[in-house]
């Protein structure tokens, strides 16, 4: 059905592109005839021919009427009217660049637009705004900016400008946390690449990871906040949508290649043009590293058997990769992204922790041990203004390969069948033997169609109005299910038909919101609700409702908002079936499947400011989030058990003077109330209350650019399972039931004093079972520089300086070490 809808909107929208394009060439021919007219001198000529049919003219025609417009007023020297023009621009093309062929006086005008207060961002609202006027905190990263952090993935970016987005690298994968709300994957963050969802609709993950190629971005916008009234589903703590640049900023091909100490391979490459209405860029990039090796004593691993290397920053065999085209056809765009990720965990499984030599265990599908996805990402859209309404039509298809490769012990454990969750078949094998590991893959296929549209109902000097609404379909699919477990390093157990069956399915979602923004003088009011039917596999259904309310006063040199918006974030489908399986598998009645969805709750208050000192902006935000139903890992089973009240301040900044800039963000962040396993605390987990970020770049020269990235954490309190406490827990709770046996057929003193020392045994295990470890605190600091001579560019990365030795932990994760001094050299050229 979603097939067959997807392909009804692409065959409307190629009947919609032959039916126009004889408008079309009648506007071009207006607008050839307008450029001669100024070419020659004929300014008030051009001028009234492109007053005359603006409103007619669409797609790249409008964006070339505009910039000729803004040329003649500058050749009347008329300033305001040239800044006017070139605002409605970037309106339509928030990304537009100048070429070498754009006098000096309108190249300046462009980028004094795009700086500062006056930067246009789309993803909070749907359409074109200044940072002003966005109705939630927001942080925009630069081309430039990405480039001064010296950052090596998209994670290292986010940490370094964003304040309250910490690094909370797990044993599982590369891991970001936003206002201390996390998992074992990234899974609270909406992730977009121009607008189309990157997150797995399986598993709800989109790792910030080394298969994002940061070289192709132009920016990277984020909101801070609850933003499901737009986007539904798993944009509960932030939205992160990263922009492409265009073929024109490239205009021809870069080339990047580098090496680094540890292994580090990566290589880049861009080509970008435009020819007339076609806009095309292509880019792919791969990224390997063998990995830091670090000894792990006996102490410090969760049995106490073995101790050996573990690899730090190890990215696989098989390296990251990230290769698509962005391409723009007058009023319609296509986007494809193939990605590749791999990501050795350090130690073994989560509770069960301890070195492990990967090179012993076979290979599934070519994929050592390893959380590994291959994804691919297609979109088609087509847009058109119909006088005040400008509506987009959007089909888009998503597919997945996810393999979790994971060991669980490398030496023999004889306690440990009867201590996890297996089947009786099972426990058999494991009993006795080691290098024991387990391996799930499944592929994912998801289809989807959207219809949004902007009217711009009122347009005043006092009054401006646009109402936004939308629907959006989608049908997803898991099959090809593969699931067993492996044991004396090469051997597997025979697979079975009966997990593979019981983990496919498939779940379709409906939605549509509306969204008002209105301004009144100085005040706007930002209003939106969106509404989400989700049908799960199993036949129940979810409703949702997501609201956001903002209202913003904005002045020239500053702004206040003020806004309360609500999000929510479905079980991931991989938790319920785990849940399903092992209620199946093991009689476990106590399991359901049917987790809640999680929610926030989020109160704003934010003020802006800009240049109130000549290159200083600012904003300080504070906030209070209530997350309500936080799914958390608890041993093997996924429960809806986690509250979390908090409250805290972010302040962010930028200075630029002359050759020297600053970006600082700055997050203090405390925990009212927390809910974690039943257990009732005042602090956030493996998230520091405080944390820093400075990014520094000055260029003494014209040439040369120096940069610094300095990091601080606060203390942090790790959070994991004692898989010792937990399974003398098992046993002295299997003993207390054969006590209470005997008792009830043969009651004697004797006996009362022995249940009565077990139950106190009891409870001092269940206190002991999530274990706290305090975490000191850390300052870090990365070091960079890059020299270009004409075409060619010379980088060099140092990331820990001072080699400086720490640990961190995530969700159910004991502490990690974290990777001391790397550095990389690269050169690039651009063709």
């Amino acid at each position: 059905m979603m097939k067959r809808l997807s392909l009804l909107i692409i065959y409307i929208c190629c009947s919609l592109m032959v039916t126009a394009q004889d408008n079309d060439e009648k506007f071009r021919t207006i607008y050839l005839e307008a450029e001669s007219e100024y070419e020659i001198g004929r300014i008030e000529q051009a001028q009234k021919m492109l007053s005359d049919n603006l409103r007619d003219f669409t797609g790249t025609i409008r964006q070339g009427a505009l910039r000729l417009l803004a040329l003649c007023a500058l050749g009347v020297d008329d300033f305001e009217g040239a800044q006017q023009y070139t605002r409605q621009l970037l309106n339509e093309n928030p990304y537009y660049s100048t070429t070498a062929d754009d006098p000096q006086r309108f190249a300046d005008i462009v980028e004094s637009i795009k700086s500062g207060f006056t930067a246009t961002i789309t993803t909070a609202s749907s359409q074109a705004e200044s940072l002003s006027e966005v109705p939630v905190p927001t942080t925009l990263i630069t081309e430039e900016m990405i480039r001064n952090s010296g950052a090596r993935n998209l994670q290292e970016v986010l940490a370094a400008y964003v304040p309250g987005m910490t690094i909370v690298d797990c044993n599982d994968d590369i891991n970001i946390a936003m206002r201390g709300i996390y998992s074992n994957g990234q899974e609270k963050i909406l992730i977009m690449l121009n607008g189309h969802r990157l997150n797995s609709y399986c598993t709800n993950i989109a790792a910030p990871d080394f298969s994002i190629n940061l070289d192709k971005l132009k920016q990277i916008e984020v909101l801070r906040g609850p933003a499901s009234s737009l986007y539904g589903g798993v944009s509960l703590t932030a939205v992160v949508n990263l922009i492409t640049k265009q073929g024109a900023d490239i205009g021809g091909i870069e080339a990047r290649a580098g090496v680094g100490n540890y292994g580090q391979l990566r290589g880049s490459l861009l080509f970008g043009k435009r020819y007339f209405d076609l806009d095309l860029l292509v880019w792919g990039s791969f990224y390997r590293a063998t990995g830091e090796k670090v000894f792990i004593p006996y102490e410090k691993t969760a049995l106490f058997l073995n101790e050996g290397d573990i690899t730090i920053g190890g990215i696989g065999k098989k390296p990251s990769y990230d290769i698509g085209i962005a391409l723009k056809y007058k009023d319609v765009q296509f986007l494809y992204n193939t990605q590749f990720s791999q990501v050795i965990s350090p130690m073994s499984m989560t509770y069960i922790f301890g070195p492990y030599d990967i090179d012993k265990y076979r290979t599934h599908n070519g994929i050592n041990p390893s959380f590994a996805t291959n994804s691919h990402h297609a979109e088609l859209n087509y847009g058109r203004q119909l006088g005040n309404v400008y509506l987009k039509g959007i089909a888009t298809y998503d597919n997945s390969d996810l393999t979790h490769y994971q060991v669980i012990s490398e030496p023999q454990v004889s306690a440990l069948a009867s201590v996890l969750p297996l089947p009786d078949q099972i426990k058999q094998v494991v009993q006795g033997h080691g290098g024991i590991s387990r391996y799930i893959n499944g592929q994912e296929h998801t289809f989807g169609a959207k219809l949004q549209g902007d009217w711009n109902y009122i347009n005043t000097k006092t009054h401006k109005g646009l109402f936004s609404f939308g629907a959006e379909g989608s049908y997803f699919q898991l099959d090809d299910v593969r699931y067993t477990f492996g044991y004396d390093y090469n051997s597997s157990i025979p697979e079975s038909n009966t997990i593979p069956e019981m983990g496919k399915g498939h779940e379709s979602n409906i939605n549509a919101y509306a969204q008002l923004k209105h301004h009144w003088g100085p005040f706007i009011f930002n209003a939106g609700l969106r509404f989400d039917y989700k049908n799960r596999y199993n036949g129940t259904k979810i409703k949702e409702f997501s609201p956001r309310l903002a209202l913003i006063f904005v002045q020239p040199k500053w702004n206040v908002k003020l806004s309360y918006s609500k999000a929510f974030i479905d079980a991931p489908y991989l938790y319920r079936k785990t849940n399903l399986f092992l209620a199946e598998m093991m009689g476990l009645t106590e399991l359901t499947e049917n987790l809640d969805p999680e929610a926030l709750h989020s109160y704003q208050l934010t003020f802006g400011a800009n240049q109130w000192l000549k290159g200083l902006d600012f904003e300080i935000n504070g906030f209070y989030n209530r997350a309500r139903d936080l799914i958390y890992l608890e041993l093997y089973e996924h429960y809806n058990t986690g509250n979390i009240d908090t409250y805290g301040i972010e302040v962010s900044s930028s200075y630029k003077y002359k050759s020297f800039t600053a970006n600082l963000a700055v997050a203090w962040q405390k925990t009212r109330k927390s809910e974690i396993f039943n257990y009732n605390a005042e602090q956030s987990y493996n998230t520091p209350e405080i944390s820093a970020n400075a990014v520094l770049a000055w260029r003494p020269f014209k040439n040369l650019n120096l940069h610094s990235h300095l990091s601080f954490y606060g203390k942090q309190t790790a959070y994991y399972l004692d898989i010792f406490s937990y399974a003398n827990f098992y046993y002295n709770s299997q003993g207390l039931i054969a006590l209470v046996d005997e008792y009830l057929s043969n009651p004697t003193p004797e006996l009362v004093q022995r249940i009565e020392a077990i139950q106190k045994n009891l409870e001092i295990l269940r206190d002991r079972i999530p274990k706290q470890e305090d975490v000191a605190s850390r300052f870090l600091w990365d070091l960079g520089a890059d020299y270009t001579i004409g075409n060619l560019n010379i980088g060099f990365n140092i990331h820990n300086v001072l080699n400086k030795s720490y640990y961190q932990s995530g969700m159910s994760t004991t502490l990690i070490p974290q990777r001391g001094r790397w550095f990389m050299f690269d050169i690039a050229y651009k063709f």
